[in-house]
């Protein structure tokens, strides 16, 4: 899971290209599922061996493992880039208020997370 993991936190950031500044529990569950519940992506899950296995994972579950993997990474990785935000599961720099309304800036972010997808399927795929 390793691999995968912050990808499903970035696009709740990206959110189709409305970009926000701070994610909730709701948000990050919602992209975490989403990205989890396409094709076969719910294979990483450590100890889940079905799909029916993993489709019996609670949204708090969900959400303390996105709390405890990536959420927890992304907020020491960065330099201060994510922080802890009252009343959400994430949130990045103030300083970033502007910069998230640009549209190249929306451009390179959905490019940077679409990469990281397609190398995430080249690792699963191509070299095993």
């Amino acid at each position: 899971m390793q691999k995968v993991y912050k990808m499903p936190i970035l696009y709740g950031f990206y959110n189709e290209g409305d970009v926000r500044l701070a994610v909730t529990d709701a948000e990050v569950v919602e992209s975490w599922k989403k990205f989890f519940d396409r094709g076969t992506n719910w294979k990483d899950f450590p100890k889940v061996t079905s799909y029916e296995e993993y489709r019996k994972i609670t949204d708090k579950q969900h959400l303390s493992k996105a709390k405890s993997m990536p959420i927890k990474f992304l907020k020491a990785s960065g330099k201060g880039f994510f922080i802890d935000r009252d009343g959400y599961a994430l949130g990045i720099r103030d300083e970033l208020a502007d910069v998230i309304k640009v549209d190249a800036f929306k451009k390179q972010m959905k490019d940077i997370i679409e990469y990281r997808t397609m190398e995430y399927y080249r690792r699963r795929y191509v070299e095993n």
